[in-house]
């Protein structure tokens, strides 16, 4: 029988990653100002690893070149191999690299168990949040200080990662965070918490003994003793109706939002679909998103937008009224101005571009830009379908995750579709149907099933 008993982990001691990073920082003049900046308010963190994380994250400098860090750290080969070939029937490995990946593996290793596996099939690790290095849109939860929660709870953080070595709230004030903001305490947790390996595109997975055979793209297969599916919300929906250069699926429009001049020569855009993906495409346009590079209004301002969806309102009044604070900014640009002309339009129907060279075509009219936010569908990875799993339960009779019904293999986060409780029922939670979906909602359940699930063993 292997030996299942806890390992003793120190959360205040920075792995041999996070150790690696700080020793890099500090060696670098131009980004170790803001880490040795904080060691003067060291009293007032749980430890001087938390306080010089906080220093990295609030000075751009040190948080920028930390980033590189961390990527290059994850992009090298010869310890991609090494991280690969130590897996075994005695390891977890979580498919997906995101919040719900660093909820898991942090909560995980706080509880004495190993390390699991991070496979994440693009280059960047982060999950969504991290699609893009630069800010690009910003969070629907409100920034503030404290431990999770609830909604209705005015003094916890929404944005909370548990067990991370640093929270949201230590890494800016601004009211709603950005993308990158919440990526980069997801890195640093991923970095203390468990081994990254990037580039790794999963194909299937399939029953192997007591344990689990991963097939991944270019490589030779792996074998795992309990896989956690951590793949977020998956792919864009009508991605294939989308061309890259004037038709964008939103991931597609956030890196271009990324790179420098993103709106140079866009005057008249469409954007597709209702969600809160559409919403912040349509911030992005108006310049009320976060600034991007290298744009001014001068230079790159546009003209119409038209936003194609039935299920928003028309008007500046009925805006105000139905839609929740975080996006009630773009209400005001419902109203025409005093020349009687309107920026944004949205007109109350559904839509399907095509892409042409050159432009995007929405029902005879012509767009420099054509943004599709229609939501996202399941990654298929063959073995890990949707009708193969069932609801997992708790003790407190709470949905957690969806436990699959031959493999030892768990969903986890918006991805596993898990359904409101009564309580949240009654708390006004499943008011927002977005909430389905939100991490402030699911956080806990991942931490929970980590929390509770047993050790794996051999037998």
């Amino acid at each position: 029988m292997h030996d299942t008993s806890p390992l003793k982990f120190d959360p205040f001691e920075p792995s041999a990653q996070i150790e690696s990073l700080l020793t890099a920082v500090a060696s670098r003049p131009a980004a170790c100002e803001g880490m040795r900046a904080m060691m003067q308010r060291e009293p007032e963190f749980r430890s001087p690893l938390e306080a010089k994380l906080t220093g990295i994250a609030l000075d751009p400098p040190g948080r920028y070149f930390a980033d590189q860090v961390l990527d290059a750290y994850w992009s090298d080969e010869p310890r991609k191999q090494d991280a690969l070939s130590s897996s075994s029937t005695d390891r977890e490995v979580i498919i997906g690299s995101g919040f719900h990946a660093a909820v898991y593996a942090a909560t995980r290793v706080l509880c004495g168990y190993q390390k699991p596996l991070v496979l994440e099939r693009n280059e960047r690790a982060g999950g969504t949040f991290a699609m893009t290095a630069r800010p690009t849109f910003y969070l629907n939860s409100r920034n503030r200080a404290g431990s999770g929660g609830l909604a209705g709870d005015q003094r916890a953080s929404l944005n909370y990662l548990p067990g991370a070595p640093i929270q949201a709230a230590n890494v800016s004030m601004l009211e709603y965070q950005t993308n990158t903001d919440v990526a980069f305490t997801i890195r640093l947790a991923l970095a203390q918490f468990a081994d990254v390996v990037t580039n790794a595109k999963v194909l299937s997975v399939s029953r192997d003994g007591t344990g689990a055979e991963i097939e991944i793209e270019d490589r030779d297969p792996l074998l795992a003793g309990r896989v956690i599916d951590a793949r977020g919300l998956g792919d864009p929906y009508n991605q294939d109706v989308a061309n890259g250069t004037t038709v964008l699926t939103f991931p597609q429009f956030m890196q271009r939002m990324a790179s420098m001049w993103p709106l140079r020569g866009v005057r008249r855009v469409g954007v597709v679909g209702g969600g809160d993906s559409a919403k912040c495409a349509v911030e992005s346009f108006l310049g009320i998103a976060p600034q991007p590079f290298m744009a001014a209004a001068a230079l790159d301002s546009v003209d119409r937008i038209d936003w194609y969806s039935d299920e928003l309102p028309t008007t500046c009044d009925r805006w105000q009224q139905e839609i929740r604070g975080r996006y009630q900014a773009i209400g005001r640009y419902l109203r025409p101005d005093r020349l009687g002309m309107r920026r944004l339009n949205v007109l109350g129907r559904r839509a399907r571009p095509v892409a042409l060279p050159g432009m995007g075509l929405i029902d005879g009219r012509t767009y420099d830009l054509v943004v599709l936010c229609t939501g996202s569908r399941d990654t298929a990875i063959e073995g890990l379908d949707l009708a193969s799993f069932d609801e997992y339960t708790i003790p407190n009779a709470n949905v957690v995750a969806r436990e699959h019904y031959n493999l030892p293999a768990f969903r986890v986060g918006p991805h596993a579709r898990l359904p409101f409780t009564r309580q949240e029922r009654e708390d006004g939670v499943a008011d927002i149907s977005a909430n389905a979906v939100s991490m402030f909602r699911t956080a806990y359940k991942t931490a929970a099933l980590a929390a509770t699930l047993r050790a794996v063993t051999r037998e």
